[in-house]
């Protein structure tokens, strides 16, 4: 004759599962809270500028960028909600004569600020979407090899300013 067993009172016992929602959650979170300790280089941007010029002229857009990460930088382009286009461009002059060239990557060694400003590097901003004015906010997204990004509030300066 088989034992018999005691049995089990089930009210007072619960399982414990974890939602499978909550777990593809915290993988993601963690995941993300990983990748942007890694992946997001150590870039100061400061003093972003465009100077306002009137018609639909092209304009220019200035800063300053720090590589303060451990490793070289390179600047691969730039875009803009805000305008059609936007080029990195370099003016120079040689022989008394001012050029102006268009830069496909601008390396940027660690620990070292670029300057983009009148005479030299700038952003040239071409085509605004709408009309802007003196005082505005406008957002451009620097693009860094490698697919890292970073936004940057650009101010816009009267004519008469850098």
């Amino acid at each position: 004759m088989a034992a018999s067993q005691p049995a089990l009172n089930t009210r007072f016992v619960r399982e414990r599962r974890i939602h499978p929602l909550g777990m593809v959650m915290a993988v993601i979170i963690t995941l993300l809270t990983c990748s942007l300790a890694f992946a997001a280089p150590q870039i100061n941007v400061s003093n972003a500028r465009i100077r306002l010029l009137p018609g639909n002229l092209p304009l220019a857009g200035y800063f300053d960028l720090m590589n303060r990460g451990d490793e070289d930088l390179v600047l691969v382009g730039a875009t803009s909600a805000a305008f059609k286009m936007v080029h990195m461009h370099r003016s120079m002059e040689h022989d008394g004569i001012s050029s102006m060239a268009p830069v496909g990557r601008l390396e940027i060694k660690r620990g070292v600020t670029v300057h983009f400003s009148p005479g030299g590097y700038h952003l040239m901003l071409m085509q605004a979407v709408a009309p802007l004015k003196v005082g505005e906010k406008v957002p451009v997204a620097l693009q860094f090899a490698g697919g890292q990004t970073q936004q940057v509030m650009f101010t816009v300066n009267g004519a008469g300013t850098e």
